[in-house]
């Protein structure tokens, strides 16, 4: 399949290959900039503010949490200024590269969510924003991240809900409905599991990140990020 970004037409759609990473990932950055990356800091700031109304998240001290699919690590950013013990993986080691150049104080290491792990260290918390719509076996996924979460850990995940928009992106090969998703956590084994509809307004959080703001409502219009946020208890 190809597809058109910024002008480039990529012919490969493996994440974690770096002639594909170096074109995918323009869609969202120009420069890998700190003015840039800051931009993407004031929108989950908003993510996070919206998720304490479910989630207790606002205080990290003596907590530990790793971002999954974590790009430059902004949300990583954001849950570290709260006190967290912060590390960060992508499958991508061009944008691990990356992170590391942005953010010097935060770890980030390459990591294939879906492969076969050893596991060296749990975390009580595991956040996954907008990532497991491109694997190809989100179940491995949710029974690797279980292993790697200590006990009554939580995963906090956003996947988006089928729409023209969410299934014409051809990197999302498993775009689901919300009950798709939950069932899929009990057969993981996960003892609790959660949905909360949000949608946040487009754009304005580039300016501060007191407007990034989201509303617990579901949405399908054009340029309004709408998505599900998933909360399972191990």
């Amino acid at each position: 399949m190809r597809f058109s970004i910024k002008g480039a037409i990529i012919l490969s759609m493996s994440h974690g290959e770096q002639s594909f990473d170096k074109k995918y990932y323009r869609r969202f950055f120009d420069d890998y900039s700190k003015n840039e990356f800051n931009k993407y800091v004031n929108w989950s700031y908003g993510w996070l503010k919206f998720l304490d109304r479910y989630v207790n998240i606002k205080k990290g001290s003596g907590r530990s949490l790793h971002e999954l699919g974590s790009s430059l690590g902004y949300f990583a950013k954001a849950f570290k200024d709260r006190g967290f013990e912060v590390s960060g993986s992508d499958i991508s080691s061009y944008i691990v590269k990356k992170a590391g150049e942005v953010q010097k104080d935060i770890k980030f290491f390459k990591l294939n969510i879906e492969s076969n792990l050893k596991i060296n260290k749990k975390y009580d918390f595991i956040v996954a924003f907008e990532v497991l719509e491109h694997l190809n076996s989100p179940e491995k996924a949710l029974l690797n991240v279980k292993k790697m979460l200590n006990k009554n850990g939580i995963l906090i995940f956003s996947t988006p809900f089928p729409t023209k928009r969410s299934l014409g992106d051809p990197t999302h090969i498993n775009v689901h409905q919300e009950k798709w998703w939950l069932s899929l956590g009990k057969k993981a084994g996960y003892s609790k599991t959660k949905l909360i509809h949000a949608t946040f307004l487009p754009f304005v959080y580039r300016f501060s990140k007191y407007l990034s703001l989201g509303l617990p409502i579901k949405t399908n219009i054009p340029y309004i990020n709408s998505t599900v946020f998933f909360i399972f208890k191990k």
